[in-house]
């Protein structure tokens, strides 16, 4: 019995050996200048009919002649590398991932060529069913992990490959979210790639993210014959979406919408697993890691793009996981706002973001709340000191670009935070500390050049509150002609101060429920005055909505600072420019 099982064992290697003879041959061939025979390999190889048996006779050869594949064998490695082994049996994908690994541990410079191979299988292949893709992928990332543990300096590798496999922003959306699925993956089982993935991601998704006509899709959330309605009624209204009935929101019919809502889901829920244990507990270490990864990310990328609406909400996500979250990125955007060393643009943009981020994220304390608006109010106090001191004190939106913008981040988190503050003991001692009236009657006249629906919001609840009265400012400020700058020759329209709010309301469908219960919308923020406004607004649709104690309506024609499209709706959804006149 013993022979028979010799005879059986030896004749199953006769492949494998035969075929190391064959390559081991043509490749001493090779060396004296014949080429003839490595070509018949590097052509069997080609072959899309070769069969799964006769792939692994030739695997097993090749690892058996590893160490001969040096240097200018790069096409009969690059056969190999374009082989379809990943929809294989078991034992064809085991025979290749070992191969893979010899060639890699004989010869490093090939380590390069594998990783990118490996990650292409990373994007959903649309010629093939769901199925094929999903196993492609676990098997690449198994024998990339191979790899990897072989050569940990492979990660420089893939750092440099994920960035060229990124699918182009026209292609479906499921080819997007594999993607990004597939890189969380990654990351999650290699964390020193963490930075690294989601700085690839969010560069991806900004694309996505601008490419989003925000007209057409505030269009697509609202009722099919209002077209009148403003994007005030928009956020009043917001939470009334379509849900299917399993509770997951429908897909949005906005194209380049829904590519960025399926892959801001898979970005948020993995915010939400590194930051918390199977329990639910909050994790430290895991919330850290990801928190500082998003951070750098945010400097480097996300703080100058100003056509983005929707991915910055990954760091609200973060920082709702822990208070001092919280206060490492207010200390981030401070510290960038009063930093003269950068640009004014730079500066403008972290105190949009402060101001948009303290306004709308309801997790944050009322103590921290306090604590920003005393750093802006002792920071503006300061600039004006200076000003009255100098002959700089002419309200030139250029000359003081910071300023006002520091000066409409405060207004606009006290009109969403209002309510909070005056529910303080002593609060109008502490509002009288912020010295409003200093600041809004100075001579850089911010209420002129600041935007002037949030001026106009800001005067009707101070004055309310009787806090400071700006209405006789805002009278005399449309009797007065500014130094302004135009957009053109051809134009006569004064460009006042304009801001973007980052954290408007998240419009995207399916991953909306990871950011609607920690979001403060300007329908509970609003007046008790406004609601009253609202309610007689209802009895007599002809009538706009406005302010009771406003004297005047916005004047016309306003058009934006450049940190936003030109565009009506770049303005809050809270503080739409109908909603006040």
């Amino acid at each position: 019995m013993s022979e028979p099982k010799r005879k059986r064992s030896s004749g199953q290697q006769s492949g494998p050996l035969l075929a190391a003879r064959i390559i081991n041959d043509a490749l001493r061939k090779k060396s004296q200048g014949d080429l003839s025979d490595y070509n018949v390999i590097v052509k069997e190889l080609c072959a899309r009919e070769v069969d799964s048996v006769q792939l692994q006779r030739w695997l097993n050869g090749l690892r058996c002649c590893v160490s001969s594949m040096g240097h200018g064998c790069d096409k009969l490695v690059g056969a190999t590398l374009q082989l379809s082994w990943a929809y294989r049996d078991e034992t064809t994908v085991k025979a290749y991932t070992n191969y893979l690994t010899d060639l890699v541990a004989a010869h490093a410079e090939y380590m390069s060529p594998c990783v990118f191979m490996l990650l292409k299988r990373f994007v959903y292949d649309e010629e093939r069913p769901e199925i094929h893709n999903e196993l492609a992928f676990s098997r690449s990332m198994a024998c990339l992990s191979h790899l990897l543990d072989l050569v940990p300096m492979g990660l420089h590798c893939v750092q440099q490959h994920l960035v060229s496999v990124c699918p182009y922003k026209g292609r479906q959306a499921l080819s997007q979210e594999h993607f990004v699925r597939n890189c969380l993956l990654l990351a999650d089982g290699f964390p020193s790639l963490l930075v690294d993935v989601i700085e690839i991601l969010i560069e991806h998704l900004i694309k996505l993210d601008v490419d989003i006509s925000k007209e057409d899709l505030e269009a697509e959330l609202r009722q099919p014959n209002d077209c009148s309605m403003g994007v005030f009624q928009l956020e009043m209204e917001q939470g009334d979406g379509d849900t299917t009935d399993s509770g997951r929101a429908e897909a949005m019919t906005n194209i380049p919408a829904h590519k960025l809502d399926v892959c801001m889901n898979h970005m948020l829920k993995f915010i939400h697993k590194c930051s918390h244990y199977d329990n639910g507990e909050f994790h430290l270490d895991g919330g850290t890691l990801v928190f500082q990864a998003l951070c750098k990310v945010f400097q480097k990328s996300l703080l100058m793009t100003h056509g983005t609406s929707h991915v910055q909400f990954v760091l609200f996500l973060a920082c709702s996981t822990h208070q001092s979250f919280v206060e490492g990125f207010l200390h981030l955007l401070w510290a960038k706002a009063e930093d003269v060393s950068c640009s004014a643009v730079t500066r403008q943009a972290a105190a949009a973001y402060m101001a948009s981020f303290v306004a709308r994220a309801q997790y944050i304390a009322l103590t921290t709340v306090k604590l920003c608006l005393d750093l802006m109010s002792e920071w503006i106090l300061r600039y004006i000191q200076q000003c009255d001191s100098s002959a700089r004190s002419i309200p030139d939106v250029n000359a003081h670009a910071v300023f006002f913008s520091i000066v409409q981040a405060l207004m606009y988190i006290f009109l969403f935070r209002h309510k909070e503050l005056l529910r303080m003991e002593n609060a109008q001692g502490y509002l009288r500390s912020l010295q409003f009236e200093r600041i809004v009657m100075c001579r850089l006249n911010p209420l002129k050049v600041c935007l002037s629906s949030v001026a106009e919001a800001f005067a009707a609840v101070t004055s309310k509150h009787e806090i400071v009265f700006c209405y006789t400012i805002i009278e005399r400020n449309r009797r007065i002609v500014m130094p302004t700058t135009y957009m053109d020759d051809a134009s006569n329209k004064a460009i006042h101060l304009g801001s973007f709010f980052p954290f408007d309301p998240y419009l995207l469908k399916q991953s909306l429920p990871w950011i609607e219960d920690k979001y403060v919308q300007w329908k509970d923020a609003i007046p008790d005055a406004f609601l009253a406004a609202e309610e007689s607004s209802n009895t007599a649709e002809s009538e706009p909505l406005a302010f009771p104690e406003s004297p005047r309506t916005l004047a016309e024609n306003q058009i934006t600072l450049n940190l936003t499209p030109m565009s009506p709706t770049c303005m809050s959804p809270g503080f739409d420019r109908n909603s006040f006149t």
